[in-house]
């Protein structure tokens, strides 16, 4: 078994889908707040599935469930101690300051259809507004949007908090990258033999495409960096002068894509001239 194949197949194990992990944490919040009203708002992607409830006061209380989801993937036997802590961060309807709201902000590859996905779900929900994302393009297939990533959940960047944040839109790539680099110490890098995984915390790996010369000299690699971003989770490195590890990256890449719950690309790409391209050889 190569080394690319090593680490996808310990990451496949998911014992729970999302649909079923929102109806047990949506038992949970119930059992918490008994005279709460709960209920279950699906969405195209798991970071998009939400539990909201309205409490006996009037409160109105929304949870994605992105992180909580993702944490249970990796730790699926702690489902309990993770739906409760997720509960224990419930918002309580006070913001917090501008500048401590910054400071959480970060970038989250996505795909063009996953934008076009939502964009039609808000329109068939009859929400007239469709400024619910702000974004920027990556590739043909790829883009970057921006997201909060509150303790209970991530939640999207849209147009109109800008000026509760503080910010401008030319300033919110600089502000999420920084805020990203902050993470670098705790980022792993897995593997040998000119082919590693670069591991975060789940959530953002992929994002970290966006350092790649900032964790250049952690990996031994001949040539430039070819890489692959198949899913969220997932951000994997080959040399571009070993054809054997960037055929077997290919062939990995194509195969997360299509099982992962968080696909984005089966393509290889390489930063060229500040831009990541497809890579073709």
């Amino acid at each position: 078994m190569t080394f690319f194949s090593r680490i996808f197949a310990a990451r496949q194990a998911r014992p729970l889908d999302v649909a079923a992990f929102a109806k047990a944490y949506a038992s949970a919040a119930q059992a918490r707040f008994p005279g709460a009203e709960v209920k279950i708002e699906q969405a195209a992607t798991a970071a998009g599935v939400k539990v909201h409830w309205t409490m006996p006061g009037g409160m109105q209380v929304n949870q994605f469930l992105g992180n909580a989801y993702a944490a249970y993937q990796r730790a699926p036997a702690d489902i309990d101690a993770i739906i409760a802590a997720h509960l224990d961060a419930a918002p309580t309807g006070e913001e917090a300051d501008p500048a401590a709201r910054r400071a959480h902000i970060l970038p989250l590859v996505k795909t063009t259809m996953w934008l076009a996905t939502s964009l039609k779900q808000l329109d068939a929900a009859g929400i007239e507004d469709k400024a619910a994302f702000i974004t920027e393009p990556l590739t043909d297939e790829l883009l970057v949007a921006f997201v909060e990533d509150k303790p209970e959940a991530m939640s999207y960047v849209a147009p109109g908090e800008l000026e509760a944040l503080e910010l401008t839109p030319e300033a919110l790539m600089p502000l999420a990258l920084e805020n990203l680099r902050r993470q670098l110490p705790a980022l792993t890098v897995e593997g040998q033999n000119g082919r590693y995984g670069v591991r975060a915390d789940g959530n953002y790996d992929a994002s970290f495409v966006f350092l790649a010369q900032e964790w250049r000299d952690r990996v031994d690699i001949d040539g430039e960096p070819v890489l692959a971003l198949p899913a969220r989770d997932e951000l994997l490195v080959c040399g571009s002068k070993d054809g054997d590890s960037v055929r077997a990256l290919r062939d990995m890449a194509a195969r997360i894509m299509a099982q992962s719950p968080y696909g984005l690309s089966a393509q290889l790409f390489t930063w060229q001239d500040g831009k990541l391209a497809v890579f073709t050889g």
